[in-house]
């Protein structure tokens, strides 16, 4: 098909992308005057192929869905030689083509956008659909503030027939960036996979780098064992709460990321209320303004944005933390017992291996764990970011088995499994390989 490609009920307006299966166009549906996009078989690609059924499963798959979070599809024509689909239309970008032009986006709009893909994948995950291709190019930021969760054309579903291959190229290096490690493996598809590729594609977004390495060895090699670095040593003004959020999805094991989508979708929720934004539309709105890529809404065209102004959000922020600290402090008093510092709240107690479901205060046939670290660490234990040592406090955790990880700038992490009993007292004590750097 060319640029003058003609489709029944549409007329095309331009030719947005040409790919080795589809191509896109930007078209208007008649006699409604409704702007839409045409994602229509390629003319080298006939309808009795492999591929043309992989449309026609994307087709079945979107048409399950109702959601304002995922691009609807409003028809989809098959002809003898020619198969299409008439899906919503997006004013704005993809992600990608933001990053493209700002490499480093705001918090805030980081933020927002993440909450309606979480919300998305909520929905579909519902419904059992794995999106299983999170990334970038196949999220949708509008204008006014929508977002678009797009492409399920490699989607999972146990109801459908798998694909014969991936759809349009999806299998090359821009999806596997972003693919979970039990992806890179080829296990079964989890819900929780679609996850870390959030995990990662907001990393990406807050900091303009990858989150796994520097390219020296696979891509592969790198998501399955290499650690994400700590987000405030890259990025300046990243709440902690979304710091671990992010950082919570990019666990290698799935049991250690947030359970579900929902969950998920909490704890994002909660962060763009610490910045002053209770509705994400808005939030998209102001900080697609404060990155520069989208012009002032004019006064009177939207209703007023509740975000502060920097300096009080520091003051907030900072007034916070210092009732934070002293609610700790009475808590040590009055019961003399480690509070685990989990800025989240309950969005963000994750299911440990050991079938916890939460880090408990005070849990019920406690263990002890204490942590030495030489020269410090991060201590993380079921996914929990506790504290930073060096310290020799005992952290009550219950019985059963741990998983505790230390992490420092400069060292590889190191992993430890323990196993505690009621009234036991187990001891790590570890030396970190710290690479000092050269000069």
């Amino acid at each position: 098909m060319n640029a003058t490609a003609e489709f029944e009920g549409c007329q095309v307006l331009r030719k947005i992308s040409t790919g080795t299966v589809t191509d896109l166009y930007e078209a208007v549906q008649l006699p409604l005057g409704r702007r839409v996009l045409i994602k229509a078989l390629s003319a080298s690609i006939l309808p009795s192929s492999p591929f043309a059924a992989s449309l026609e499963r994307e087709a079945q798959l979107l048409a399950e869905l109702d959601h304002p979070n995922i691009l609807r599809v409003h028809e989809f024509e098959r002809r003898d030689d020619r198969m299409w689909l008439v899906l919503e239309y997006v004013d704005g970008w993809t992600l990608q083509e933001l990053l493209e032009t700002r490499p480093r986006l705001p918090p805030l709009l980081v933020v927002a956008i993440g909450l309606g893909v979480a919300r998305a994948l909520e929905h579909a995950h519902g419904k059992g659909i794995v999106h299983h291709d999170v990334r970038p190019a196949n999220i949708a930021v509008g204008r006014g503030g929508s977002v678009k969760l797009a492409h399920f054309s490699v989607a999972v579903n146990d109801r459908l027939p798998s694909l014969p291959e991936l759809l349009d190229g999806s299998s090359g290096s821009g999806r596997i960036a972003y693919m979970s490690p039990e992806q890179v493996l080829g296990e079964q598809p989890d819900p929780r996979s679609d996850l870390f590729s959030l995990g990662t594609t907001m990393y990406c977004a807050l900091t303009g780098v990858w989150p796994f390495g520097d390219g020296a060895e696979p891509a592969t090699h790198q998501i399955r064992h290499q650690s994400a670095a700590p987000l405030g040593r890259l990025v300046s003004e990243v709440p902690g709460s979304l710091e671990r959020a992010v950082h919570r999805c990019l666990q290698k094991i799935p049991a250690d990321r947030f359970s579900s989508a929902a969950e998920l979708a909490r704890a994002l929720g909660a962060v763009l209320t610490e910045l002053g934004q209770p509705s994400s539309r808005l939030a998209v709105s102001r900080g697609l303004q404060d990155a520069g890529l989208a012009e002032q809404t004019a006064e009177g065209d939207a209703p007023p944005m509740s975000i502060l102004p920097p300096k009080e959000n520091r003051a907030s922020a900072f007034r916070m933390a210092v009732l934070g600290l002293a609610g700790a402090c009475a808590m040590i008093v009055l019961g003399g017992t480690l509070i685990f510092a989990l800025a989240g709240g309950s969005d963000l107690h994750a299911p440990s291996r050991a079938g916890t479901g939460r880090l408990d205060l005070v849990p019920k046939g406690a263990g002890q764990l204490r942590v030495v670290a030489d020269p410090w660490a991060r201590v993380i234990v079921d996914g929990h970011e506790i504290d930073t040592t060096p310290f020799a406090r005992s952290i009550p955790l219950r019985s059963g088995t741990h998983y505790v990880r230390l992490e420092h700038p400069q060292a590889p992490p190191e992993r430890r499994t323990v196993h505690l009993v009621p009234g036991e007292t187990v001891l790590l004590d570890v030396k970190m390989r710290v690479v000092r750097p050269q000069h």
